[in-house]
């Protein structure tokens, strides 16, 4: 093992750190060598580096301490030890261990050890597609680099659901992305590692479907089965009758609000019949929003749509049982929602105050917005012109002063490079985005329309 990992290609480039990545090898293997398991990876699960994330030296340095071995310069021998342990594939860290390690020189190595041949055809596949600067190529590059450490293989055992999994992991130990973070599934299709008919962007993939009932139900694991078979009986009656997103707002409020509070404060309850007591906290509690702590932040905008949806439910109930006793019979039960508290008036009421003292407030603020947009529409339309002006490769100063490069290529899009930032600006995307900003504020001020209504316009409404 010892010498597979350290020879081409996992040799570093000079002898001084060669010396130092046998030293952490060696003592790596022989803390991984201590730990239970019949694999290296085996051993690394089992040594509880995964669960000291970035701090994970400070295992094999406490075991190398015990037994009279430890040396000052123990944490930079074991990470660079850790280079071709990764690079050889020996063990294969979970997402949430890689995504937290300092990456550069590790994932540059794991690169040139596994499958230089595959990473040269994406960079040369970036290059070609006249995309932006090097940022977001070394970005991509890490993407499909973690891939590789977390599943092993080659780059053309890259799976779409390999790509769907990375991306899930990032957004869950990862708090920061950056601009054109799903470029490395691009690269990956357009260099037919999915083959033929895959996907063009990872958006598509990643699009969540409608879910069933009992996926809904499901999201806010409910204890006690019987209700939970209960709720999701309940909804696939009802989804015969409404939409999708009435159907959602109903499981979240019945299985969610309603039921899973209850089961929270009331651990063992398990039938819709409820005492007045119970009944009087959960109203108490389901007219606030309450943070993840339990801490309350801001009174419930909808309480009347909370209390609406579950009184259909207990009135659904009784009235199905009359045709189906042995099914709904044995779930009927008193309603704990009163019929004032479905009353949409005082809530409407309450709405139309906030929108009113809403606009009062922001109105002083309208000929600062409106000198705004139509400065950004200026300035967008200017540097779209002074770009088209300029030949390919040659650079022009912006409005704003700015220095940019106008990209070489064919494109019905304008492309300019920023040296300062080393970021490609697509700068027909932000003229088109600077005209309907200014062209939304313009037709709602001028209409006094509401923005349900703006999104609805098409061309007749303006011809008719």
């Amino acid at each position: 093992m010892l010498e597979r990992t350290l020879a081409l290609p996992f040799a570093a480039v000079s002898d001084a750190n060669q010396r130092t990545r046998r030293r952490g090898l060696v003592k790596l293997l022989d803390w991984l060598q201590d730990q239970p398991g019949r694999t290296w990876q085996d051993r690394w699960l089992a040594s509880g580096a995964e669960a000291a994330g970035r701090e994970w030296t400070g295992l094999p340095m406490q075991w190398l301490a015990d037994r009279q071995h430890a040396r000052n310069y123990d944490r930079i021998d074991l990470c660079c030890g850790m280079i071709p342990l990764l690079g050889g594939q020996a063990v294969r860290p979970t997402y949430r261990w890689l995504l937290r390690q300092r990456p550069s020189q590790l994932l540059a190595h794991i690169r040139t050890a596994t499958d230089p041949d595959g990473f040269a055809r994406l960079t040369a596949r970036y290059a070609q597609s006249g995309r932006a600067g090097a940022n977001d190529c070394n970005n991509a590059l890490n993407r499909v680099t973690w891939i590789l450490a977390r599943k092993g293989g080659t780059i053309q055992d890259i799976t779409i659901g390999d790509c769907v999994e990375l991306q899930h992991a990032i957004g869950e130990h990862q708090a920061n992305g950056y601009h054109g973070k799903h470029l490395f599934y691009a690269l990956l299709a357009e260099t037919g590692v999915f083959g033929p008919g895959a996907p063009a962007r990872l958006k598509t993939v990643m699009l969540p479907g409608q879910q069933t009932p009992a996926a809904m139900v499901d999201r806010h694991s409910i204890a006690c089965t019987p209700v939970r078979d209960l709720l999701v009986d309940y909804l696939t009656e009802r989804a015969t009758e409404v939409d999708y997103t009435t159907l959602e707002d109903m499981a979240r409020t019945l299985a969610g609000i309603f039921w899973r509070d209850l089961e929270t404060h009331h651990p063992g309850i398990n039938s819709p019949r409820l005492d007045a007591d119970t009944v009087a906290a959960w109203r108490e509690r389901v007219a606030v929003i309450r943070d993840r702590h339990g801490i309350a932040i801001r009174p419930r905008d909808n309480t009347h749509s909370v209390f609406t949806w579950v009184r259909a439910f207990y009135q659904d109930l009784a009235r199905w049982a009359a045709d189906d006793p042995g099914r709904w019979g044995p779930w009927v039960a008193p309603c704990p929602v009163r019929d004032s508290d479905t009353e949409h008036g005082k809530s409407r009421a309450r709405r139309k105050a906030a929108m009113d003292q809403r606009t009062r407030t922001l109105l002083p603020a309208l000929p600062a917005l409106v000198t705004a947009v139509e400065q950004q529409l200026k300035a967008a339309a200017a540097r779209l012109a002074r770009a088209r002006q300029a030949p390919a490769g040659t650079s022009f100063t912006t409005p704003e002063g700015r220095l940019l490069v106008r990209c070489r290529g064919a494109s019905a899009r304008v492309l300019a490079d920023d040296p300062a930032t080393g970021r490609r600006r697509d700068l027909t995307v932000e003229e088109e985005h600077a005209f309907w900003a200014w062209a939304v504020v313009e037709v709602l001020r001028h209409t006094g329309m509401r923005i349900e209504e703006a999104l609805e316009l098409t061309h007749h409404s303006f011809v008719a």
